[in-house]
């Protein structure tokens, strides 16, 4: 039997289409919620509650919301009794109260009006998306702000807190979705369509990705002209530089990076999080010899199928069975993994990564002891490569 509380919900699935017709100023009251086509009452006894309750909460007794229109039916048992035929909403006021939106939509109405009043060409957009508007709501002054600026003065150059516009220094930051869809609209010239951050797609200063290393032979840091031994720097500028260095060690963890010894010629990057991906713009890798060390995992063998994309020559270490078996009885559950591309791995390590993959085991490289991971790192950079 219909309840006010199954007209509340037919009613919102009606709430975005009378938004819409507000924008384009279309009649739309009165509205049919449940027309003639209502389930036929077959037994008055169970639908009498439901009944009481929606003649209670209709309009002729609350003064506003939905009215039903009743017809006579007659019953075996209680005679001709009034059922609802027909459910409907007369006027705006009607509805809006009901489904206690009446603040929600004056303001709707409001932004509706600055937002087409600012830019006319934006009206298509508020009218496919009203709920848009309403989701941002009181904020349509400081998004119109921006768009304004962009549209008047191009590409800014600048980091977003810097654009010279009275928002709070992180109003576009939190707004990087909506102004997305309203930049490409108002200010087409300022897109540039081949990036996909919005910092780089409207212009703006993006903050560089900073790639972590540490020399662990300090006398190649030296000839080098650098006096750090750890220190995080932009891509762009790693790759500029001009090392007198043999080795480089990626490792995954942080703790582990700080605790790698002292190796001749050798220096260590932190491939934490996207750093692999980072890696892959310094082209000096190319000339040196390149090892991985992560854990053993799914994502751990992930992460050097991906270095060894840009870098063939990449090496894994401790990441094989027998370092697994030494070191099991650290091994943890980790989470189901799938991945749809194709890892560039060796014979051995497939073989370690299909085990883990299927009993979905996690080693982490901070299990192997300081001691064992040292030897063998010294053990591989005093013999020949693997061909």
């Amino acid at each position: 039997m219909l309840t006010p509380d199954e007209i509340r919900k037919r009613s919102l699935n009606h709430y975005e289409d009378f938004l819409r017709a507000l924008c384009r100023e279309e009649q739309f009251f009165p509205l049919s919620i449940y027309g003639s086509g209502m389930t036929r009452v077959t037994d008055y006894g169970e639908a009498m509650r439901d009944i009481v309750q929606l003649r209670k909460h209709s309009k002729e007794n609350t003064g506003f919301g939905y009215a039903v229109e009743w017809k006579r039916q007659t019953f075996r048992r209680y005679g001709t009794q009034e059922i609802p035929a027909r459910v409907s909403f007369a006027t705006q006021h009607d509805f809006t109260r009901f489904l206690g939106k009446c603040s929600e939509v004056k303001q709707f109405e409001r932004d509706y009006g600055m937002i087409i009043g600012t830019f006319p060409e934006l009206a298509p957009w508020a009218q496919s998306k009203p709920l848009k508007i309403v989701e941002h709501a009181l904020d349509w002054e400081g998004l119109l702000v921006v768009c304004k600026y962009l549209y008047e003065n191009g590409r800014p150059n600048c980091y977003l807190r810097e654009l010279p516009v009275p928002v709070d220094t992180k109003f576009i930051e939190r707004k990087k979705g909506i102004l997305n869809e309203l930049l490409a609209i108002v200010a087409p010239n300022c897109v540039d369509s081949d990036e996909s951050s919005f910092e780089l797609r409207f212009g703006f200063r993006q903050k560089k990705p900073l790639v972590r290393l540490r020399f662990l032979d300090r006398k190649a840091a030296q000839s080098s002209g650098i006096s750090f031994s750890d220190l995080a720097v932009p891509v762009e500028d790693v790759s500029g530089l001009s090392l007198t260095i043999a080795n480089a060690i990626v490792v995954e963890n942080e703790m582990t990076f700080l605790t790698l010894p002292a190796l001749t010629n050798t220096l260590a990057f932190l491939g934490a999080g996207d750093a692999v991906s980072l890696l892959r713009k310094i082209s000096w890798l190319d000339r040196i010899r390149l090892l991985y060390w992560g854990d053993m995992d799914a994502h751990g063998f992930e992460a050097l199928s991906l270095l060894r994309e840009r870098f063939p020559h990449a090496e894994s270490v401790m990441m094989d069975s027998d370092t697994f078996a030494r070191f099991s009885r650290f091994a943890v559950r980790a989470a189901q993994f799938s991945s749809r591309s194709v890892l560039r791995l060796t014979t051995s390590e497939r073989e370690l990564f299909d085990r883990v993959v299927t009993d979905n085991l996690l080693l982490e490289q901070e299990r192997i002891s300081v001691a064992h991971a040292n030897e063998c790192l010294r053990l591989r950079l005093t013999s020949p490569p693997p061909k």
